[in-house]
């Protein structure tokens, strides 16, 4: 259940253009959350692991995690202390400063989101640069709007600096296969409310169904292109059905079911629940 405090600060995160606060982040745990922009945590206590997309990551006591927009979150388990100082922007503004950092940047922060901080200074510029959101976000004034945007611009340029020589150490580690396969988990969070068919992605990716097959049997534990297009999709319904005010009818027919008897037997088949149930029942996730 939510504290006053816990809903005010889901509220400004999810809403306002930029945003700081200290939280434990509880306006997540309770079910999968599409977040329009984006946002930095820095936890300051105790652990959690969150899920972003379909990809599962722990984060503890100094350890930042970076959400970039478009992303479907959801707190999956987390200690009673866990705490982390935070900053969120819209994608507006995400997308008028990263620009110039290129697909390479985003996509590596996408694959590896969290990084434990083992080195005392680099712990204290990632406060610092919370001190500095603190200080932007608490004292408006006429040139408010300028200072966040400059800002976050400031802070993507420093962490790419920081994570340019990792960026080309991971990208030259991936094989062909794993290159796809991640680029194969992008699409699905473009297109999963539009397309659900194999042939779809594996003509994004230039590839050929069955070389779409042999590509998630190799990177994710012999699921199937299609178990992964579900196991996404369903997420996707989850985050419809808890985040929004849609009737079930009204989903169904967004996501392009025929009737709303396909709909109700395909999340039921996937998730053990009718979508009713699951709507009612907040905190399963």
């Amino acid at each position: 259940m939510y504290t006053e405090r816990g809903i005010m600060q889901y509220i400004s995160l999810l809403k306002e253009p930029f945003w700081y606060g200290e939280t434990n982040l509880c306006q997540f745990s309770d079910y999968p959350c599409r977040i329009n922009g984006g946002g930095v945590f820095l936890c300051t206590s105790g652990n959690a692991t969150i899920t972003t997309g379909l990809l599962e990551n722990v984060i503890e006591q100094n350890a930042e995690m970076i959400i970039l927009p478009g992303t479907t979150l959801c707190m999956v388990s987390t200690s009673e202390n866990f705490s982390v100082r935070a900053f969120s922007f819209s994608k507006d503004l995400y997308d008028k400063v990263s620009l110039r950092l290129g697909t390479s940047f985003a996509q590596y922060l996408r694959d590896a989101p969290i990084y434990v901080y083992q080195e005392e200074e680099l712990l204290a510029n990632a406060h610092t640069w919370m001190n500095m959101a603190e200080l932007i976000y608490k004292h408006e004034n006429d040139f408010t709007v300028l200072m966040q945007q400059n800002f976050l611009q400031n802070y993507l340029l420093y962490l790419f600096h920081w994570c340019e020589s990792h960026i080309e150490q991971r990208v030259g580690r991936y094989t062909r296969k794993q290159e796809r396969f991640h680029q194969f988990l992008s699409l699905l969070d473009i297109y999963c409310q539009e397309h659900r068919d194999v042939a779809f992605y594996a003509d994004k990716l230039c590839v050929t169904p069955r070389y779409l097959r042999l590509i998630t049997n190799e990177c994710s534990s012999f699921e199937s292109p299609k178990e992964i297009i579900d196991k996404r999709f369903i997420l996707e319904i989850k985050v419809l059905l808890q985040s929004t005010e849609l009737t079930i009818q009204e989903i169904a027919e967004k996501l392009h079911f025929p009737d709303l008897s396909y709909f109700g037997r395909f999340f039921k088949r996937h998730t053990g629940l009718s979508a009713t149930e699951y709507r009612k029942n907040k905190f399963i996730p």
